[in-house]
């Protein structure tokens, strides 16, 4: 029987995630974006003045909020609130206070500040807010404030390109002895509406003779997706190999694919999981994680395939990657999910960059027949993928087996020369032949 505070222990630690679960939800109407946010109202204040005064919710999620409010087109509400923040300062904790509404001491709060203002940064100064952003020493609430103010003003070419490029030079990057390398820049925050099967579609590509590596993370805010090191570790495969066992599997004629975790390559960002919680908007880290390469091979190309889902990252895709010296050509396509996965439902237009030059290309919708109840109704959409994956390997003549034929002859086809047909043709006879198994099987151990 429990006793008296046990009980209240409980129903206090119950109401406290409900506040907090309030507070984040009028985040998550506030901080969408130039377009799209919706404002305060009376009733909201409830929340939001006990939240802030709160110890029980994070400095940086107080923080996310009163940049949401600086930063969006106010309403009355809006604007007595904040003049109320600034005159009266004890109505926010007092390091929110002196950070917001006086003037910057850092190098690192001027380039805050000018975020607020909605000024869009110099690259000198982007590549510095990078760097500021992966020290351990800077409070979390301001790269909170960094995080969700790009959001919130909207970065600018400018402005990705060089987050981008800071980025790829802060990872440890391995090489890989191969004639050519693809890597499957799937987005690190998972899926929850399609099973996704990029590690059975990089062993299949392996089994063809196209060495392929993806890479990622157990989960990521605010999606928290099933995710390939999820389907990896169901797989009883270790998700965590070093960078130099990875490149071994992959320069192993008989693996020739690979996955390579966050934490392995870049634990200076794998660190700021905590705080992309926080947050809780998404943010440019999702956009560019998946896109920095940290294999490459030295001897032959470099291929890269990224998805994209709403239209406009299209382009967007393709102008960040166009310019990157470290990949021969990329495959950039309509995913599900955003995934690398091609959206097999109906027609699409992928775009090939190769040598400075856009080549479109058509790929048709195919009539594979699936049940999106079956999918939505899985408890584990990693077990699922596991489950099927291995099945259509296997020889099950599933609904797996039909999109990695689609996807993996798509993409054998894509960056050619090579025939749909015949690379679908490749496709089904190392799947009958057991072929695309074994290097599953021997891969990721």
């Amino acid at each position: 029987m429990q006793n008296n505070k046990t009980v209240n222990y409980t129903i206090m630690e119950v109401a406290v995630k409900n506040y907090q679960k309030a507070f984040a939800n009028i985040i998550r109407r506030k901080a969408v974006g130039p377009k799209g946010s919706r404002n305060l109202i009376k009733e909201d204040l409830d929340i939001i003045i006990p939240a802030l005064q709160s110890e029980e919710v994070p400095l940086t999620t107080k923080a996310v909020f009163i940049a949401s409010v600086i930063i969006q087109q106010k309403n009355n509400l809006e604007k007595d609130l904040l003049e109320a923040w600034h005159d009266w300062k004890d109505t926010v904790p007092a390091t929110l206070s002196n950070f917001f509404f006086t003037d910057p001491d850092t190098g690192f709060s001027t380039i805050l500040h000018k975020i607020l203002h909605r000024k869009d940064l110099s690259a000198k100064e982007a590549s510095s807010a990078i760097t500021y952003l992966l020290d351990d020493e800077v409070p979390g609430y301001q790269k909170g404030v960094l995080l969700i103010g790009q959001r919130l003003k909207r970065e600018t070419f400018v402005e990705n390109k060089t987050f981008l490029q800071a980025f790829r030079e802060a990872i440890d990057v391995e090489e890989v002895e191969v004639p050519l390398l693809i890597d499957l820049a799937d987005p690190y925050d998972g899926f929850r509406r399609y099973p996704i099967y990029t590690p059975f579609i990089a062993a299949t590509l392996a089994s063809i003779g196209f060495p392929t590596y993806c890479h990622g993370l157990t989960e990521v805010a605010p999606k928290h997706g099933d995710t390939i090191h999820k389907v990896l570790k169901l797989a009883g495969k270790d998700p965590y190999k070093d960078s130099t066992s990875v490149v071994n599997d992959i320069e192993n004629k008989s693996i020739r694919w690979g996955y390579i975790d966050q934490s392995i390559y870049f634990s200076d960002l794998h660190k700021q999981l905590g705080l992309r919680d926080k947050i809780i908007k998404r943010t440019f880290l999702a956009t560019l994680e998946k896109l920095l390469h940290p294999l490459r091979t030295s001897e032959g190309a470099n291929y890269m395939v990224a998805g994209y889902v709403h239209s406009h990252y299209r382009q967007e895709l393709a102008n960040l990657l166009e310019p990157q010296k470290s990949l021969d050509k990329v495959f950039v396509v309509k995913g599900m999910e955003g995934s690398t996965q091609i959206d097999f439902r109906k027609d699409s237009k992928p775009v090939l960059v190769r040598d400075g030059n856009r080549v479109e290309q058509d790929v048709d919708a195919v009539p594979i027949e699936y049940s999106q109840d079956e999918w939505d109704q899985q408890s584990s959409l990693a077990e699922y993928v596991l489950e099927t994956g291995t099945a259509a390997l296997q020889g099950e003549h599933n609904v797996a087996r039909e999109i990695l034929i689609h996807q993996v002859s798509q993409l054998v086809s894509g960056f050619g020369p090579i025939l749909l047909a015949d690379a679908r043709d490749k496709v089904v006879n190392v799947i009958k032949s057991g072929r695309a198994l074994r290097h599953w099987d021997k891969g990721c151990k």
